[in-house]
């Protein structure tokens, strides 16, 4: 870690206090680094943490324009935080170098890491390549925007790193070397934070600088590089691709390089969005030493994500999945899409806050292969607005209620809001708890 040394004796300002400014601040007090902290937050959630950990600790909890930001030699800051704010820009063009935790994570690691972002299906592949990772012997840590946060995964004795990185964290990395990296796929998503779609783009498709195996969606266009590159590529989609579907056999299966390599009924989870972030953790884990008994094993062990298309239960005919996971379009199309293979009567509940994004991409799905759209939250009427199918509800468990009314057995009830949770939950899986609740209530 000779990088730390380097920086033990500049003036470190850790940005943002949540569970990122934490690990941060954790992770620098324990190589001896005493950092300034700050949150525009008068009472941060991690405030009695350092009141009884560290308070020798100066801090400044409040308005950023009072925090001397541009005093300081280094900000490391937290996601949450645009790089456009105000006294941030200021601090930047004060010569102050503003970086992010995995950048810090990227300056000292030395071991191979898997690096995957995308607008959907992240968490799912991230988990997944770490099972499979883990069947096959290796010491593996999973971490970055899911779980555990970077710094955090740095003192213990690992193999490989597996990490979930968002458009925010590749915002503020520069240096990650990885063995592999792909960007899953790409639709409209946190247009309230970027300038334009092509911005939101640009920061996905950063992933790539550094991979030494770069990993793209056939079907997605939006994931290629820009620029050439002299990485070798692989690619995984649904009819194309090293890495794609087909029968064979009379039953589909994965195909590795036009080798059946397994069934898709070797997965425990079913449907296409699954099927297609497995052949993404295929093409990301090759440069590993792994073998089809050991993809055999983790694939028939693999359950899911708790509010990514989990099947709640069947009642009266009627299939309940909560996909309170999909906070974007693409996310609900990709639900959609999935279900309506096997179900062609779907009940979809959607709304919430859509951050900007264009919703009118739904509008052929929803005529296709939706039975009703059920709608609440603070884009609800835009929603409802999109088809002669839609319904205006004032929360979550009138929703349901209108669900169970409208459907019939044979259909599927699907949560898919398509947008953010945050006008009237604290994040989607509270959101995903109250959907379960309202469908299994009177139900049981």
């Amino acid at each position: 870690m000779q990088y730390l040394n380097e920086i033990k004796n500049k003036h470190i300002t850790v940005l943002g206090l949540g569970v990122t400014g934490l690990g941060i601040v954790r992770f620098l007090l324990s190589q001896s680094i005493q950092p300034y902290v700050v949150d525009s937050r008068e009472n941060p959630p991690g405030v009695d943490w350092l009141n009884q950990h560290a308070p020798q600790l100066n801090t400044h909890f409040g308005d950023l324009e009072n925090a001397a930001l541009s005093a300081c030699d280094m900000i490391i800051i937290s996601p949450g935080l645009s790089l456009k704010t105000p006294a941030i820009v200021k601090a930047i063009n004060a010569g102050v170098e503003v970086i992010g935790d995995v950048e810090l994570f990227a300056r000292i690691n030395s071991k191979p890491v898997v690096a995957v972002t995308g607008s959907n299906g992240k968490s799912t592949v991230v988990t997944l390549a770490y099972e499979v990772l883990k069947t096959a012997g290796y010491k593996v840590a999973l971490g970055g925007n899911i779980g555990t946060a970077v710094l955090d995964l740095l003192d213990g004795d690992f193999d490989v790193f597996v990490l979930e990185l968002s458009s925010f964290q590749l915002d503020t990395t520069r240096s990650l070397k990885t063995t592999s990296a792909t960007v899953l796929n790409i639709s409209e998503d946190h247009l309230d934070r970027y300038d334009s779609y092509q911005a939101y783009i640009d920061s996905k498709l950063s992933i790539y600088n550094g991979a030494e195996h770069l990993v793209i969606n056939a079907d997605d266009k939006q994931t290629h590089p820009v620029s050439r590159t002299l990485a070798p590529q692989l690619s995984f989609g649904e009819t194309q691709g090293n890495y794609h579907l087909a029968q064979h056999n009379n039953e589909a299966h994965f195909m590795v390089k036009d080798e059946a390599y397994l069934p898709v009924s070797a997965l425990a989870v079913v449907g296409k969005h699954n099927y297609l972030n497995t052949l993404a953790v295929m093409a990301l884990l090759s440069p590993f030493a792994i073998t089809k008994a050991h993809y055999k094993t983790a694939l028939a062990q693999f359950n899911g994500l708790a509010h990514r298309c989990q099947f709640v239960g069947e009642f009266n005919g009627v299939k309940y999945f909560n996909d309170s996971k999909a906070t974007n379009v693409g996310a609900t199309v990709a639900a959609i899409d999935s279900l309506a293979g096997k179900h062609e009567n779907l009940v979809v509940i959607a709304g919430g806050d859509a951050k900007g994004a264009d919703l009118e991409v739904l509008k052929p799905y929803i005529e296709k292969h939706v039975k009703a759209l059920i709608c609440f939250g603070k884009d609800a009427k835009d929603l409802v607005a999109l088809s002669a199918k839609g319904h205006l509800t004032n929360n979550m468990s009138e929703a349901v209620t209108l669900a169970k009314q409208l459907s019939k057995s044979g259909d599927t009830v699907l949560l898919a809001p398509a947008c953010a949770s945050i006008d009237m939950y604290n994040n989607y899986m509270q959101r995903g708890d109250d959907f379960v609740q309202c469908v299994l209530q009177g139900l049981s």
